[in-house]
Parts: structure tokens; sequence; C-alpha cells
């Protein structure tokens, strides 16, 4: 009984967590221009006052930021080969793969439901992809985050345990998807989300 609530727990940690990152970004988005504003000219009481700068840092695309991802990113995958888990999922007996393939249809939804936001709606149709503009997709996808997160939880965990369990999802979701989100642009995102998930498909039998 403990496995299931751990499961339930991390994957209420790992929305809420994705949540906040979402909503954090649409508060610099929306306080972007006033980020910009000059200095309030003299002698005019009406004009807007100065919003003090931000505080300094290194733009996302600066290359020590970039080597820092890489190196979080690496580093995860490191672990995940030095544990054998791409080989234990493929073959190992102890892995619960009906649990596992309904992890994996999760996720291929959670991939369409974003690339057809970013993609469609956002470059095609020119609409802001925020919370208020796509609430049913942004709920689906938090039900579907929920689904795969205890679906894979409950697949792996026979096999490392609850614990090991839920530190290797959160180093995936953290270490690999987060880190590749931050450095990869959004086609790019997709395309090699597409590009690894069939190559992942095929092996997986």
């Amino acid at each position: 009984q403990k496995q299931p609530a751990l499961a339930w727990l991390g994957a209420v940690v790992e929305g809420k967590l994705i949540v906040g990152l979402y909503q954090m970004n649409l508060d610099l988005e929306q306080s972007a221009p006033l980020r910009r504003r000059g200095p309030r000219p003299e002698g005019n009481d009406d004009a807007m006052p100065m919003i003090p700068p931000p505080p300094p840092g290194l733009p996302p695309r600066h290359p020590l930021q970039l080597m820092k991802r890489t190196a979080i990113m690496g580093g995860t995958l490191y672990a995940m080969h030095d544990i054998n888990l791409f080989h234990n999922i493929i073959h190992s007996p102890e892995v619960k793969h009906e649990w596992f393939k309904i992890g994996l249809a999760s996720s291929i939804a959670i991939m369409a439901i974003k690339a057809y936001l970013e993609l469609y709606q956002g470059k095609k149709n020119k609409k802001k992809v925020e919370y208020e503009n796509f609430r049913a997709a942004t709920h689906a996808s938090i039900v579907l985050i929920l689904i795969a997160w205890i679906s894979f939880h409950k697949s792996l965990s026979p096999l490392y345990g609850g614990f090991k369990t839920m530190l290797i999802m959160i180093g995936f979701g953290f270490g690999v998807l987060l880190q590749a989100a931050l450095m990869i642009p959004v086609w790019g995102q997709n395309f090699l989300s597409f590009v690894i998930l069939t190559f992942f498909l095929q092996q997986y039998k």
C-alpha cells in the first residue's frame, strides 16, 4: 500500500512543479514590457514610474548556461545507464510491462497535446499558448502526467523499489526532460520527441 501512495504523492509534486514552472514563465513573459520601460520623464507626473531592472544573470542561450544544462543531462543519463535502466525496461521480467505500456500511451498523448498547442495553435493560428486560452488542454495534460507517473512507478517499482523508482523518475523529469526543454527550441523538442519515441517503440516489443 505504500508504493501507490508514494507514486500518487510524487505525481502530485511533479504536477505542481510543472504548473508552477508554467506560471513562472507566463509571469516573466507578461512582465517583460514593464522591465523594458525606460526611466520616468522629468516633469511628467502622469508617466509610469520606472520599474527597477531585473537581477543580473546569464541569458538562457549563454554558453555557460548550455554547458550547465548539458552537464546535468549527461550526468543523469550516465546514472541511468549505470543502473542498466534501458536494458531492464526492455528485457527484465521483473518490470510490469502492462503498466509500462499505459505510461507510454499517456506520454504519447501528452506529446500530441503539446505539439497541437505549440505548433498548430501557437505557430499557425497565432494564439498565445497560456492557461486562460487552453484550460481544458492544460487540465488534460495534468491528468495524463499523473497517469503516466503512477503507471511508470508501478511498472519499475518491483525491480528497483518504490523509493529508487521515484528518484529515477524525478531525475529523468528534471535532469533530462526539463533541461532539454530549456535548451532546445519548440520545433526541435517535438521533432526529437517523435524520433526518440519511435525508436524506443521499435525496441520495446
